[in-house]
């Protein structure tokens, strides 16, 4: 009789493990939604825009540094947003991790699958989130913590933008999580493969994000502090080996495409020699050099109690208020059923992790006010903070459980259970399709406009053309030069580009009043707006042009 009750626990076991490959299976291709029917590969994000071009750049030609001739006349003005120059070339904006592991797996499978590496790692992600849980709970919160893995939509979301870093990276240490807390006292052989795939896997995740060092060193610290019984000190030698060999090649690539193996793309690197005179202007850094690489890594952004308070609750108990009243109620639960060792190393590592990022990034005051007004899951602050989501899964599924529990008729909790599960279904549905101007529906046409706004503008313009547009630069890179990011005094260089002989456009999305101020003012520059095409009901295109050489042009 103990074995078959065994055996049934087992198959319980099992059944639940494929149900959830199963729904990786389907998410796999949820997640990838906006990656069919992208023939043109142009994204929304203009991160997504350059990783996409240094990964298949580095596909067929292993480099992240491409060259640009117009920056030496246009002062370094030629680039899209979310690029960097160095020395006159074209630059990745960001750290290299991403891009150099998508770029070898892209020169293996080609760049057409490398698309749907971020899908593939999210659903593989929700697997090991589901055996870390194993170890922590009992099998039914950890399955329901994955399903609601799944179904969350921050995740859901970002898993959908195939060329922004974020879920690659919390996927990557997801599993080096799982290698890591598999370490025990049995075979040394095994603990030593343990300690190779988790080292590697979460060296992997910091190259993608590596301003993301200090709370994951934290992280790591706490866990060999907690099971230090279980830790040889020649596992923590083979771990920092690991590190040392993943970082190599990223700081090779750092040397040739930054001129520095500790650079990266965020600085701005033409800025001064030092480290501090090179950080980007939104970093709190004012003071002596140490001092402010001090504040770089641990408080870039300052700390602002107010700031970050308004920002959880904007981009959390507001956004996904059924997750949160479900956290903060299985929270109660929690604290009175679970108080072995295991949850408190949970619920430590939970709380300290989630105040850390909520202060972190909450701190930073956004200063795109377009973006603010119309984004609401598509802000910045809701990926960022997705490891504060995913520590809050299993408080929730606590709570879905002690409420389904409550009642004792087997009929009533199977008919609670479909509900809850049809309501959550329906929130995270009605968050990603149907709320603000930034849901995947919209998204999708987005880029089907932009991809035939693309053909339509490429059509009408040279081959050397450059376009300049403060938001639409997305759309027209790599197939035409783009200027994305400049003020009324850098309309100096641009003048000298036009004077040069190359044909300047400006993509307008602005007013008539503004457009008329804006060639009255660039005349002081011996440059206006001319040529006016119309795009569509709101765009239009202006060829930039000498006004006197326009002139001389009519009187023929």
């Amino acid at each position: 009789m103990r074995f078959k009750i065994t055996d049934l626990r087992l198959q319980i076991k099992d059944t639940r493990f494929m149900i959830l490959v199963i729904l990786g299976i389907m998410f796999f291709f949820i997640y990838s939604f906006l990656i069919f029917g992208n023939s043109g590969h142009h994204f929304t994000w203009p991160d997504e825009t350059a990783n996409y071009f240094f990964i298949n750049n580095y596909i067929e030609h292993s480099s992240f540094s491409v060259a640009e001739p117009l920056n030496k006349i246009a002062a370094n003005l030629v680039k899209p947003r979310s690029f960097n120059v160095y020395q006159g070339n074209l630059v990745p904006g960001s750290f290299l991790g991403m891009l150099l592991i998508y770029g070898l797996i892209g020169k293996i499978v080609g760049m057409g699958l490398v698309q749907f590496l971020t899908p593939l790692l999210a659903v593989l992600a929700g697997i090991f989130f589901y055996k870390i849980l194993l170890r922590l709970f009992e099998p039914k919160i950890a399955f329901i913590s994955t399903i609601l893995f799944y179904l969350n939509p921050a995740w859901w979301y970002y898993a959908n933008f195939s060329m922004l870093p974020n879920i690659a990276f919390l996927s990557l240490l997801i599993i080096g999580i799982y290698y890591l807390l598999k370490i025990d006292k049995g075979v040394k052989q095994k603990n030593i493969l343990y300690v190779i795939l988790g080292s590697l896997f979460i060296a992997l995740a910091l190259t993608i994000r590596t301003n993301e060092f200090l709370w994951i060193l934290g992280l790591v610290g706490f866990l060999l502090l907690v099971y230090r019984q279980k830790v040889k000190w020649q596992y923590i030698l083979i771990g920092l080996a690991v590190l040392a060999a993943v970082f190599m090649p990223i700081f090779y690539y750092n040397q040739t495409t930054y001129g520095n193996f500790l650079s990266f793309g965020y600085l701005r690197l033409e800025n001064g020699s030092s480290l501090t005179s090179q950080l980007p202007t939104e970093f709190k850094t004012a003071g002596a050099d140490i001092v402010s690489f001090v504040k770089f890594l641990i408080m870039p952004f300052g700390i602002h109690p107010k700031t970050a308070l308004i920002s959880i609750y904007s981009y959390f108990v507001s956004l996904f208020w059924w997750l949160f009243v479900a956290g903060a109620l299985g929270l109660v639960f929690f604290i009175k059923k679970y108080n072995n060792k295991e949850h408190a190393v949970y619920f430590l590592a939970a709380i300290s992790v989630s105040l850390y990022l909520i202060i972190y990034y909450g701190s930073w005051v956004f200063v795109d006010l377009m973006t603010l007004r119309l984004n609401r899951i598509g802000i910045s602050y809701v990926r960022y903070f997705l490891p504060v989501y995913i520590f809050t899964l299993p408080l929730a599924a606590i709570f879905y459980e002690q409420v389904i529990n409550y009642f004792r008729h087997k009929k009533l909790r199977i008919i609670l259970s479909l509900g809850l599960c049809l309501a959550i279904i329906y929130f995270s549905l009605y968050s990603l399709f149907f709320s603000g101007n930034d849901n995947l529906i919209s998204i999708k046409q987005n880029i089907k406009d932009y991809n035939q706004i693309n053909q339509k503008v490429i059509g009408m313009i040279e081959p050397n053309a450059v376009i300049i547009s403060q938001r639409s630069d997305k759309i027209f890179f790599p197939e035409r030069k783009v200027i994305g990011r400049m003020t009324i005094d850098d309309f100096v260089y641009i003048s000298s580009l036009v004077f040069s002989g190359i044909p300047v456009y400006y993509y307008a999305f602005e007013d008539d009043q503004y457009l008329e101020d804006l060639s009255a003012t660039i005349l002081d520059f011996d440059i206006t707006l001319s040529d006016s095409t119309t795009i569509n009901e709101k765009e239009r295109l202006f060829k930039i042009i000498y006004p006197y050489y326009g002139a001389d042009q009519a009187d023929q």
